[in-house]
């Protein structure tokens, strides 16, 4: 069953979207200075913070990305895989 969330939607999205990874990486690295692991939900707020405050941008980004950009973090960067805490999705990352 593939859903909103799948990873072919995702893949769409970010293709669309490459500015929104790039904050997300950003954000990653800088609190992996800090912290051995950290909340993907609290860097997409910082995103969202970021595009809809401080910028002339306003992402309508759905939490529903945010384990797939968790994902692709720690794909993108296997040092700190493990950095965010996921769930294996049952339905709708296929």
């Amino acid at each position: 069953m593939n859903g909103k969330w799948s990873k072919a939607n995702f893949k769409r999205f970010d293709e669309e979207h490459p500015e929104i990874y790039e904050m997300f990486e950003h954000f990653a690295k800088k609190a992996a200075t800090k912290k051995s692991y950290f909340s993907a939900k609290a860097i997409m707020h910082r995103i969202r913070w970021e595009s809809m405050i401080d910028a002339e941008e306003d992402y309508k980004i759905d939490d529903g990305w945010i384990s797939h950009y968790a994902r692709k973090f720690m794909e993108l960067n296997p040092h700190l895989d493990g950095f965010f805490q996921i769930r294996k999705r049952q339905k709708s990352y296929h």
